[in-house]
């Protein structure tokens, strides 16, 4: 095998390629090959000074583990031509040094790091809103304000709002961005009337430079939240601070909003994002095969693309059976093996067999031996309380539907319980290696419509 320092070299160059300028200079820039250990683990140090936008050595570590480390090793693998894994050794304080960070330096716990313009598959079907997006994470609050993203579930609106607040905080860190769903806003408001603390909500959302809020039409016919927000609002374009908004729907068409938000909704920029095309849908897929290292021939990867024409969580789950099956049957993916799968997500027609709130129910109900009533009852036992979290958390993982819209289904539940439920299965999921499992077993059969 090549030394260390040869692969780090080769694979540096790739990652350059693969990368924006930002990310690189910001987490990959500096870091130094130690050797390789044990025989597959490639050793890599952090740099012991500070990176290119004065990030601390603990939160580009942080974003080096949970960010960049599968691109990083998948490419250091290929380089190397066997299989490597990646750990990063943190420089000892002694070694480190590090200047005093930029006053008014800012963390955004709220923005998911793994969503970068990098990884979203631009196409026809979103590339207006895409350059919108560029442009206001180029220039906040000078190319368009409001910004406000509509369309489907599925189709990358919140992946393109996050990648704004990344990219707008990689060139300012000292920017104070927040990313909210609608739903944590309209809970802000209420508990700020109840607790009596309305000038700690407006200190919260007025002295932001970036607020992303997500889903903006549920606070529609919510009148004390639509206040709230219209202020909110209105100080923050009079300051000259950016404000990103995504929908279901254009401004005009959300239900029950009052007029003068849908004004104001309008005033900057109005992009959608539609279903992708054939194109799209083969780029999105060969992204994902890049990111995961998988094995997939071209012919398999139109054959998916041209029957699957829903959104990009159909997509990527289309694929994951796939692999799912050829895994589990020890057979290689071919296009009889992929059209063996593609029966069960297409009709007879070629139209998509749809997913649906009654189908997965169902499934659940049928897997655990429980009734509809049961799962909809007030009843909070294991027997009923854990498929029922089950129900929720797959609701919403499959159909990216809003935890009111779940909650509605389920009995009229809060959607604080909704999230209360899918937040329980995803901390079990870490560590439960049965009820991963189960939900494996749920998932391949909701997909397939064996109810």
């Amino acid at each position: 095998m090549q030394p260390a320092s040869v692969i780090w070299e080769k694979s540096l160059t790739i990652l350059k390629e693969e990368m924006s300028d930002a990310s690189y200079r910001n987490f990959i820039q500096g870091l130094i090959p130690l050797g390789i250990d044990d025989g597959n683990v490639f050793m890599l140090s952090l740099p012991r000074e500070k990176n290119a936008y004065g990030y601390s050595n603990e939160l580009q570590l942080t974003s080096l583990r949970h960010v960049y480390m599968e691109t990083i090793a998948r490419i250091v693998s290929n380089v190397a031509g066997t299989e490597l894994t990646v750990r990063f050794n943190e420089p000892t304080a002694d070694e480190i040094e590090m200047p005093p960070m930029p006053d008014g330096y800012c963390e955004c716990p709220s923005l998911i790091r793994r969503y970068t313009f990098d990884n979203f598959v631009m196409g026809e079907s979103n590339r207006f809103a895409y350059a919108g997006a560029m442009a206001v994470a180029k220039a906040p609050a000078v190319a368009y304000n409001p910004l406000y993203i509509h369309g489907g579930v599925g189709l990358g609106k919140t992946h393109l709002i996050h990648a704004i607040g990344n990219y707008i905080h990689a060139s300012n860190p000292c920017a104070k961005i927040l990313y909210v769903p609608s739903e944590t806003f309209i809970t802000d408001v209420i508990t700020s009337i109840g607790s009596n603390t309305r000038e700690q909500l407006r200190d919260k959302y007025r002295t932001l430079d970036v607020l992303i809020i997500d889903d903006i039409q549920f606070i529609g016919g919510k009148q004390s939240t639509e206040t709230e927000f219209f202020n909110v609002f209105n100080a923050l374009h009079n300051a000259n601070k950016q404000i990103i908004i995504t929908s279901d729907t254009a401004p005009s068409a959300i239900p029950l909003l009052s007029e003068r938000l849908k004004t104001r909704f309008g005033c900057g920029l109005v992009a959608d994002i539609q279903e992708p095309d054939f194109e799209t849908r083969v780029a999105i897929l060969n992204s994902r095969i890049q990111q995961d290292s998988l094995d997939v021939d071209e012919e398999v990867i139109k054959l998916v693309a041209e029957h699957v024409t829903g959104n990009v969580r159909s997509l990527e789950g289309c694929l994951n059976s796939i692999v799912a099956y050829a895994d589990f049957t020890n057979k290689p993916i071919t296009t009889e093996l992929a059209r063996n799968v593609l029966k069960d997500f297409v009709g007879k027609d070629g139209s998509k067999r749809p997913v649906t709130l009654e189908l997965i129910r169902q499934v659940i109900c049928d897997y655990y031996d429980v009734t509809v009533e049961e799962l909809e009852s007030e009843r909070r036992d294991q027997r009923i309380a854990r498929p029922r979290q089950i129900a929720m958390y797959l609701s919403r993982s499959m159909l990216g539907l809003s935890n009111p819209a779940i909650g509605e289904f389920y009995g009229n539940r809060h959607y604080s319980t909704v999230m209360h439920a899918c937040d329980q299965i995803e901390k079990k999921l870490k560590s439960d290696s049965a009820l991963k499992s189960n939900i494996d077993d749920l998932i391949d059969t909701i997909n397939n419509n064996k109810n």
